[in-house]
């Protein structure tokens, strides 16, 4: 996977390459101020002759000048990349949009239409013409008297007798009025433009500093969370509400600091496992060798002793001329002895083995994630349903500081779940949560058979379910405890309960393999919760 660096880097080539703004070599002298800036070092030097470059310079610098964005852009690289993502769109879209809409565009048609109007036309509509830039421009800016005069000289004779000299003059002047009016149009285009590029700058950088503003009371109260919140200019970060009542939990586990350990605690309820993996393959191992075939006649490589007739050496012929010398020809090939050529042909063969490997791989699973079962029912009101609360916030923390992940169900007669793991999208709900009144009666079959589905789904198939709840509740359906009792039994899955009451259901109980029993109303109860739950942390 491609770190933030190499994927910012992307980015600006990308700008750079298809920016659809100014010039290419305006775009990369943008990007290098850019990177500059974000590095925290000294900017390129660049006279830039471009109203508009220099414009979105300034912009940039100004990007950067806010109060500490270079803090929030050095701690998270990915913050970083969004703003630079921003920003590159904002350049583009802002361009783009002055660019295309500005209230002089029927009168740069009005000037393309009289640069191509034939001299004998011209001499019926020039007055139209003066008349208007009269009104337009004043005499300072464009002296349409000057222009008069010379076009009335002109037009004393008829257009079709002006010698060829008589009509370069005409061609000139026409041309240096044109001129003269659309510079004057240019400069009015590129004033409006940069007042309103202006505008946008403002309220760009405007909310951009109050982004910054709110990350920054985030990470000051979430600090785990930083580094999964979004970046999003479409939408604020946070909410004053959501904002207001998480700052008020945090207080409340700063404040209680064996809250802070019952979290961390429930964390140990599934340490790290170490995991065996065999993997089994077959592998082929392949040979080639070149082997000699007796049966080809490729080569001659010596002499051996055979009764091959055919390609015996004429030595051996001669003894067949006389007939002393028959004799022994014919011992010799009753022998095989005679002397012949040997021949051998050589072959490039091939050969497959087949071979049966398996290989061990010993990694460590991660530490298993869990399913919190909270009660907001009407009988959680009061000191129970602050600690149910307290408790949750401190389980996300937990959560994000270990990599696990953590699913809350909520429930009462109905149920309300947040996948905890999903931070970017879930503060708010979270938040919400917390703000809750508790309302309603108690039914725990929902939740279990919520938290039974996600036992069954990939990303929470390791997890232990943990209640909270006063067990004011009537019976759980006889088939939500069957499957309870079957992932106990077959998944290793625990199920455990902590009862914030004076007295809790037993026969419900249970079915739980832990159980604590505490009165939110006693003091001390927090710390009496983190030793129970210290039995867990020293299996």
């Amino acid at each position: 996977m491609r770190n933030e660096d190499d994927v910012l880097e992307s980015e600006f080539e990308r700008f750079i390459a298809f920016g659809n703004l100014l010039d290419r070599r305006t775009r990369r002298y943008l990007v290098e101020y850019m990177r500059a800036r974000i590095n925290q070092q000294p900017p390129p030097d660049d006279d830039l002759s471009d109203e508009y470059g220099r414009y979105f310079r300034r912009a940039i610098e100004d990007v950067f000048a806010i109060d500490h964005l270079l803090f929030v852009t050095s701690a998270n690289s990915s913050i970083t990349r969004q703003i630079v993502l921003d920003t590159l769109y904002w350049m583009k879209k802002t361009f783009q949009k002055v660019e295309a809409k500005h209230p002089y565009a029927k009168e740069l048609d009005y000037i393309k239409g009289w640069a191509v109007t034939p001299p004998k036309v011209f001499r019926y509509r020039y007055p139209q013409l003066l008349q208007f830039l009269q009104t337009e421009y004043e005499r300072e800016e464009l002296d349409t008297h000057f222009y008069a005069d010379r076009l009335n000289t002109f037009y004393r004779s008829d257009p079709d007798n002006w010698t060829q000299e008589e009509r370069r003059q005409f061609d000139r002047i026409l041309t240096d009025l044109l001129a003269q009016w659309d510079a004057l149009l240019q400069a009015r285009i590129l004033a409006y433009q940069l007042s309103k590029l202006e505008e946008a700058r403002a309220d760009y950088l405007d909310r951009l500093e109050q982004k910054v503003s709110e990350y920054r009371q985030l990470t000051s109260i979430l600090d785990p969370f930083t580094d999964y919140l979004g970046w999003d200019m479409s939408r604020d970060l946070w909410q004053a509400t959501s904002f207001d009542v998480l700052k008020q939990y945090d207080s409340l586990l700063a404040d209680e600091d064996s809250l802070r350990q019952l979290a961390d605690l429930l964390g140990k309820m599934r340490e790290a496992e170490i995991e065996i993996e065999e993997e089994s393959f077959e592998k082929t191992i392949v040979r080639q060798e070149w082997t000699v075939d007796p049966q080809g006649r490729a080569e001659i490589v010596g002499v051996h002793e055979s009764q091959d007739l055919s390609h015996m050496l004429s030595s051996e012929a001669t003894l067949l001329s006389g007939i002393d010398t028959e004799t022994a020809f014919l011992k010799k090939y009753a022998d095989h002895s005679l002397l012949t050529l040997r021949y051998e042909e050589r072959k490039l063969t091939r050969s497959d083995t087949q071979q049966m490997e398996v290989h061990h791989r010993v990694k460590q699973r991660e530490r298993g994630p869990f399913i919190v079962c909270v009660d907001t029912s009407q009988s959680m009101m009061g000191r129970a349903e602050e600690i149910a609360k307290v408790l949750t916030f401190g389980i996300l923390k937990m959560a994000i500081n270990t990599n696990r992940r953590a699913y809350l169900i909520n429930f009462s007669t109905g149920i309300k779940t947040l996948d905890l793991h999903d931070v970017a999208n879930s503060l708010d709900e979270l938040a919400k949560f917390l703000q809750m009144s508790f309302y309603g009666g108690t039914d725990a079959t929902l939740a279990l058979y919520e938290a039974l589905r996600q036992l069954k789904s990939h990303d929470y198939e390791d997890a232990d379910v943990l209640m909270i709840s006063d067990f004011v509740m009537y019976k759980i359906d006889r088939e939500i405890l069957d499957e309870v009792a079957y992932f106990q039994h077959n998944k290793s899955t625990e199920f455990h309960s902590l009862a914030l009451a004076k007295e809790a259901n037993a026969e419900l109980l249970g079915r739980f393999d832990t159980n604590w029993i505490y009165d939110p109303n006693q003091r001390g109860v927090i710390r009496e919760l983190t030793r129970g739950l210290l039995t867990i942390g020293e299996r």
